[in-house]
């Protein structure tokens, strides 16, 4: 049935008094569509919300994907019961990642790198030491370092959060599922490196 057929005789309504279902193969539709989208990512603050988001996702993705939990070394290492399935990690860095970029958007819009400097100084300072875990622990076996990695990263994530409070509450509430999910990961290196200290499997964990 054409549209012609459901709408109402000088109206544009349907039968029901519903507006009409736009046709999305008109190619007037689209362009309006398409220059509708332009018109959002002109405005103020969009892109650099995509670039803040961006930056720890993407970095996290290319991080996690040279450094993964597989190979025969990470597979003969002794971990806790309690140690997660490897897709939890990778299911719950895709959600903090882009959290944590927000809440440093949140932070720039007021004020930017000029007013803003220090707190966030402190959030690129815990993202370099974030990235660096996978690789110390990962990729260079270094038990012991990436044990000391995360717990300054932990240190670190925490002044953040207190950086953030006063500029914005909402941006330091957002930080702390992060937080949460680093002090689980830094018990869980913890336990690791204890278990492993000078065996076979764990010959540079010091």
């Amino acid at each position: 049935m054409s549209s012609e057929g459901v709408t109402q005789r000088g109206g544009g309504g349907t039968r029901d008094g519903a507006p009409p279902v736009p046709d999305v193969t008109d190619n007037k539709y689209m362009e309006k569509s398409y220059r509708k989208a332009a018109e959002v990512m002109k405005k103020p603050g969009v892109p650099s919300l995509l670039i803040a988001v961006g930056i720890p996702l993407i970095a996290g993705i290319i991080v996690g994907l040279v450094y993964s939990p597989s190979g025969a070394w990470y597979s003969q290492l002794e971990k806790p019961w309690w140690n997660p399935p490897g897709f939890l990690f990778g299911a719950a860095w895709s959600v903090l990642y882009p959290v944590m970029g927000l809440a440093s958007w949140l932070i720039w819009a007021d004020g930017g790198f000029q007013k803003q400097g220090y707190p966030l100084s402190l959030y690129g300072a815990q993202l370099v030491l974030n990235l660096a875990w996978p690789a110390l622990f990962f990729g260079a076996h270094y038990i012991g370092l990436a044990l000391l990695d995360i717990i300054i990263l932990t240190i670190v994530v925490t002044f953040t959060i207190f950086a953030f409070q006063p500029v914005n509450n909402v941006a330091a509430n957002l930080l702390k599922p992060y937080l949460a999910w680093i002090v689980f990961a830094s018990a869980l290196t913890i336990s690791i490196y204890i278990k492993n200290f000078g065996s076979k499997g764990a010959a540079a964990a010091s």
